[in-house]
């Protein structure tokens, strides 16, 4: 695998609702965005307090949500059973992304990191990238949340599984 077989891209907070309107992928996740636009269009990032349970209705089993610390190293939370069977129960959580095994996002630290800084969100599109399963793609957004003193602490990443790639 190398950096060809997907692409990892970060964009500005606000423009998630335009970006929405306009790009096919993204449209396919209008159901979490909306979670995201009242607080963005205050002009704030929302506050993981705020996004409640139900509102991933559908969503449970293709989500997972992680401290998102500076050094952009996420620390599994919570894991959607469907993505635990995608990755073929390597994550676990309370483990760190750099821990999993065979991980051939070699800039993920980077992408992450990104999305710390504030104002950005992310997305990635290509194949699962674990040694053993570029088998199959998927399309990911992943979109940041506060803590409850308003600082951002939380990554929620949420999956959309593609077709399975044939083999040359």
């Amino acid at each position: 695998m190398d950096a060809s077989d997907y692409l990892a891209k970060t964009y500005e907070l606000k423009s998630l609702t335009s970006n929405g309107a306009t790009d096919k992928a993204l449209a396919q996740f209008s159901q979490i965005t909306g979670l995201w636009e009242p607080s963005l269009e205050k002009g704030n990032i929302p506050r993981r307090v705020d996004l409640l349970f139900q509102g991933f209705v559908g969503w449970h089993a293709r989500m997972i949500m992680s401290r998102l610390p500076v050094c952009g190293d996420l620390e599994f939370r919570i894991i959607g059973n469907d993505i635990a069977d995608m990755f073929g129960h390597t994550l676990q959580t309370g483990d760190r992304f750099s821990s999993l095994p065979h991980v051939a996002f070699e800039d993920y630290a980077e992408y992450f990191k990104a999305i710390k800084s504030g104002g950005t969100y992310g997305r990635y599109s290509g194949i699962i990238p674990f040694e053993g399963r570029a088998h199959r793609t998927f399309d990911v957004l992943d979109l940041p949340a506060a803590d409850e003193e308003g600082n951002l602490a939380f990554l929620y990443s949420f999956f959309l599984m593609g077709p399975r790639r044939r083999r040359a």
